[in-house]
């Protein structure tokens, strides 16, 4: 993969108390995944439901439809990693990895380096969407904690 800088990141951390193969679960299986992923997007499978490498899939914001829609493709998928690349409004890679902990505990990082490609948008971005999204990133960081310790 080639080095390109991107101008913005976003990561958000949380340690969730199950195994990973709970937490590869609860990434992966349709049910369990519109549970957690935030309402203010709507994430659509092209292939169908599935997170194998070259699947493709279609992000939009809610409320503004296919005026800003990404295209999504599993990049790289290996156990306790779903590499995103996109493009589309913007651009980039958007990281899921889960990691092993002691206790029976799993660490679960999103990690996502883009820039976005409509000009206007881009200079309002850092004051008006990046925070929304920043805080949303953390609400939905506490509902996959929340159905990852379901028992």
């Amino acid at each position: 993969m080639a080095t390109k800088h991107y101008a913005h990141l976003m990561e958000e951390f949380v340690v969730v108390a199950a195994p990973m193969e709970r937490v590869a679960t609860v990434m992966t299986d349709h049910e369990l995944m519109v549970r957690w992923i935030s309402g203010s997007v709507q994430f659509t499978p092209v292939d169908g439901w599935q997170f194998a490498q070259g699947a493709r899939w279609r992000l939009t914001l809610s409320g503004v439809g296919r005026l800003l829609e990404a295209h999504y493709v599993v990049y790289e998928r290996r156990p306790g990693l779903i590499l995103w690349a996109f493009h589309g409004f913007w651009e980039g890679f958007d990281a899921w990895h889960w990691l092993e902990q002691d206790g029976g505990q799993t660490l679960i990082q999103n990690r996502i380096e883009y820039n976005v490609c409509i000009p206007g948008l881009s200079l309002l971005w850092p004051f008006t969407v990046g925070p929304l999204m920043s805080w949303d990133a953390q609400g939905q960081m506490q509902r996959l904690k929340q159905v990852c310790e379901e028992r």
